[in-house]
């Protein structure tokens, strides 16, 4: 078996081409990406909890709405979870702030002892300062204006801030581990559907029966070294993302942290292998596996949140999303690497992917051909 893992390794190595595109083609969008400035003021989504319900926490509401760096969400105040839900969101970094408004904002009574007010409370998490700064403003500014109405106020009473320590993620490193997974995705399907796909067309796969080669050890020296370039392969784009272009790998140690980004691409890995040979089984030749290998490919890299958070989709693409493989393998690269977190806590991504990959092994077996 490691012989011809090794044959294998040196047929993909004579391959340039092949090998071009497995390498060369995710770093290329590595280096696009890593060209643009990310750090720029960009729309983000603040939750507010109205507890007032009240004119005043309305008007506030509305000035907050022509902020054109905020996008609002209202939540639900009274909602049991709600509020601590939103925190988590704040911690993983899928909500960008949260404003709590309380009763006292709309109480007349309270406007003549505003030193006793209850403030308006912004919470954010420490991932992005400067974009906190900003938000801070204006919302410190809004709630001034509009509490003040003439009456002496005191500023530091009316806005305060509650802070969520979270690492600071630039939409680079998102982007890095999105690419990755793309890279691990692409060359998966399209290069074993293809290189099946001609085996059979070159009547390989028809000869090996008739060989004392077991064929369990040939398509096992496939996968393996398929598996590796893998490895290679994601080594590279990572290496690339963060010693030219600045991007991090959070956690500490890091080389743990890669470990675990290691167990994730090999699972994922298998996944789209197996989705090759799926594909390789109902291809004719190998330039119609390669179309098919793009045509599964491309939509899972625009609607798995390779680039962008699928929470942005319209309608019900968000929630397709989910039945999508690549979206579990994305999701547990960024809670690794981003969030510092253990593989262990990734579980629900790693039962997706499990799943994925038992159940697209046993479509592979079922419906392969030698001929």
């Amino acid at each position: 078996m490691l012989a011809i893992t090794l044959a294998n390794l040196k047929m993909m190595a004579r391959n340039r081409q092949g090998l071009f595109w497995a390498l060369l083609f995710p770093l290329l969008l590595v280096v696009v990406f890593g060209l643009f400035d990310f750090r720029g003021v960009s729309p983000t989504r603040l939750a507010v909890a109205d507890y007032s319900g009240g004119p005043k926490a309305e008007l506030l509401r509305e000035h907050l709405s022509t902020v054109a760096f905020l996008e609002l969400e209202d939540l639900d105040a009274e909602a049991i979870g709600s509020l601590e839900e939103a925190r988590q969101r704040l911690t993983d970094g899928d909500l960008g702030y949260l404003l709590l408004i309380p009763v006292g904002l709309d109480d007349p009574a309270a406007e003549n002892r505003s030193r006793t007010v209850a403030p308006v409370t912004l919470i954010y998490s420490t991932r992005n300062p400067e974009r906190n700064q900003l938000v801070e403003g204006a919302v410190h500014s809004l709630v001034i204006e509009l509490r003040s109405a003439g009456l002496p106020v005191l500023p530091g009473n009316l806005v305060t801030s509650e802070v969520i320590e979270s690492p600071e993620v630039d939409y680079f490193d998102t982007v890095l581990l999105g690419l990755l997974g793309l890279g691990i995705m692409t060359n998966s399907i399209i290069s074993i559907a293809v290189r099946i796909s001609t085996y059979r067309n070159q009547q390989v796969l028809k000869r090996l029966l008739v060989t004392p080669l077991p064929v369990w050890k040939f398509f096992a020296g496939e996968i393996v070294a398929h598996l590796l370039l893998a490895l290679v392969q994601a080594l590279i784009i990572l290496a690339v993302g963060v010693f030219v272009f600045g991007g991090d790998i959070h956690g500490n140690p890091v080389f743990i942290q890669l470990v675990w980004v290691g167990i994730i691409v090999l699972l994922g890995a298998v996944v789209f292998l197996n989705i090759g040979f799926i594909l390789s089984a109902w291809a004719r030749n190998p330039a119609a596996a390669s179309g098919m290998g793009n045509a599964i490919a491309l939509p899972m890299m625009f609607l798995a949140g390779t680039f962008f958070s699928t929470a942005s989709l319209p309608w019900l693409l968000p929630y397709a999303s989910l039945a999508l493989p690549l979206t579990p393998m994305l999701d547990a690269l960024r809670e690794v690497a981003i969030n510092s977190s253990p593989l262990w806590e990734t579980w629900p991504q790693l039962i997706a992917l499990a799943a994925w990959a038992a159940a697209t092994a046993a479509v592979a077996v079922r419906v392969f051909r030698f001929s």
